[in-house]
């Protein structure tokens, strides 16, 4: 499987999983749900996995990893669009 398409699946499911988790116990205005939690811990983790792919890009002679390096801020701008 490409690897860019593991990010896609990974993003994908993770989102499902949030919107799944906000219905089962949803947020109230001073009482965050798990969905709430997250979308806050998803934040570090793309930060994460966009370095990682930085790192693997200027290490690994063939420069294979240039669209797994924009899949992060792309699902960022999906994501902030859909919630704004």
């Amino acid at each position: 499987m490409r690897k860019e398409i593991k990010w896609i699946l990974f993003y994908i499911i993770y989102v499902i999983i949030m919107l799944i988790t906000d219905k089962m116990a949803p947020s109230g205005p001073c009482t965050p749900g798990p969905g709430f939690f997250l979308f806050l811990l998803l934040i570090p983790i793309s930060v994460i996995l966009l370095l990682k792919d930085l790192y693997k890009y200027y290490r690994e002679p063939e420069k294979s990893r240039l669209y797994c390096i924009l899949i992060h801020p792309i699902v960022w701008v999906l994501i902030l669009s859909f919630y704004s």
